[in-house]
């Protein structure tokens, strides 16, 4: 049995209770301020001519009540009585005495005063509950709307263990580049924080529901984790930040840098770099290098990458743990070798052709999956008839390696894809070898 009882409260002191964050909308089930203009003057319309408000929904707490429901009022009735907006598509408001008073462009402080006095003490209903659990808040969002459930995306929000840290990394200013105002109104961006949590700490994180869920319900997260998943985000906009400073840019290299900025930002490409942007951090790798890396890998022509194992677990199914997984092996294979972490950090000041005293040690995998990745794109730096072997190239053209181009095969025949000509080097040195 659900325990009710029910209060009422002027506009007056809803819009103090509000003020004081005696009353707090920041649950699940609350979406963000999507109310247009027309609709908050409406209400307030409602208000002055004295048409029936429907009643507010809430549970109780130890510091005041979570509303269920009616934040778009609460709202409107708040920013009204502090002059943050004006009236607009009413009709004029006529008093017992057959007078017209225009509402159209009057904020509150323009009212005459027995009106303003009439919306400040509007008595509003509300229901509250004591020990409502989530089960039943959700089955209450159900019957307030008239049989509509839950999204499956709020029917998860509602069940997060650690709701208010998933809350805390959806205000990161990303969200404002990154996701428009209506989905920012809809918690869109709680959705990407929780994947974003997924994809650094999840075991084999997977985006689908009845694998998110489950671990989300139990998970602790910690103020350590929120940290690295807001240095990640933080990385990422700095990056898009970095592209948009570029100068010197003609008209097609600015529609590529365009392009690729809002690859970066689209929900599963973003998701996919977040670790990538973490570690790039905890890497001391630059973030114009990180950058580069990013126009590097998200400069396909026929789909978002220049990798096809990651544009193929990028579409349908994207969500699914191999999906996730294969996504993320394409982005490790490409930054190891762009990167070269672990044996070489080139340096984009270099300019010298003359090699090096001394030549790190290959990455003989990474070189492996780098040429898997980039199969029909010419490798060769050197002017010569035949491949160079990677071990045998000098660090500025290990560098220059990145900058492959697609192949003519008419006119390269020999090296027609990155894989033939590591192969046929591969030959070579096997029969010298014998």
């Amino acid at each position: 049995m659900i325990r009710k009882a029910n209060i009422n409260w002027t506009a007056k002191q809803l819009s103090k209770m509000v003020d004081k964050n005696s009353i707090n909308f920041d649950n699940a089930v609350q979406r963000g301020y999507v109310w247009d203009k027309k609709r908050k003057s409406l209400l307030i319309d409602s208000i002055i001519t004295g048409y029936p408000i429907p009643a507010f929904f809430a549970a109780k707490n130890e510091n005041g009540y979570d509303m269920l429901d009616g934040k778009q009022r609460s709202k409107t009735v708040h920013d009204f009585i502090n002059n943050e907006f004006a009236l607009s598509g009413l009709d004029d408001y006529e008093t017992e005495d057959g007078k017209l008073i225009p509402l159209n462009e009057k904020y509150f402080k323009d009212l005459p005063e027995d009106i303003q006095d009439t919306i400040l003490s509007y008595s509003f209903t509300i229901y509250y509950f004591d020990g409502i659990t989530d089960d039943e808040i959700s089955e209450m969002f159900y019957r307030l709307n008239n049989g509509k459930p839950l999204s499956a995306f709020d029917q998860m929000r509602v069940k997060i263990k650690d709701h208010a840290k998933i809350k805390e990394i959806s205000r990161h200013s990303i969200f404002n580049s990154a996701l428009t105002e209506k989905a920012l109104a809809s918690n869109k961006a709680e959705d990407v924080a929780m994947k974003a949590w997924a994809i650094l700490y999840m075991n084999n994180p997977s985006f689908e529901r009845k694998e998110l869920e489950p671990v989300l319900t139990v998970a602790s997260i910690s103020d350590d984790e929120v940290n690295n998943i807001k240095t990640a985000f933080d990385r990422l906009l700095e990056s898009y930040t970095v592209m948009s400073n570029y100068t010197g840019l003609d008209s097609k290299e600015l529609k590529q840098i365009k392009k690729i900025q809002k690859r970066m930002f689209a929900k599963t490409h973003l998701l996919s770099l977040v670790p990538f942007a973490l570690r790039s951090v905890n890497e001391n790798i630059s973030v114009e290098q990180f950058s580069k890396w990013v126009e590097h890998f998200y400069a396909g022509t026929k789909h978002a990458s220049i990798s096809d194992s990651y544009n193929d677990n990028a579409t349908t199914g994207s969500s699914s743990v191999n999906a996730v997984k294969a996504r993320l092996d394409a982005l490790d294979a490409d930054y190891k070798v762009f990167m070269n972490t672990d044996k070489v950090k080139f340096e984009s000041s270099v300019t010298s052709t003359e090699p090096s005293e001394t030549l790190p040690e290959i990455d003989e995998a990474a070189y492996h999956a780098f040429c898997k990745e980039h199969n029909g794109r010419a490798v060769n730096t050197r002017s010569g008839d035949y491949p160079v072997d990677f071990s045998d190239m000098t660090e500025e053209e290990r560098k220059m390696l990145y900058t492959f181009a697609e192949v003519d095969k008419n006119q390269n025949k020999y090296e027609g894809t990155i894989m033939k000509a590591f192969n046929r080097v591969e030959k070579i040195s096997e029969k010298e070898s014998a």
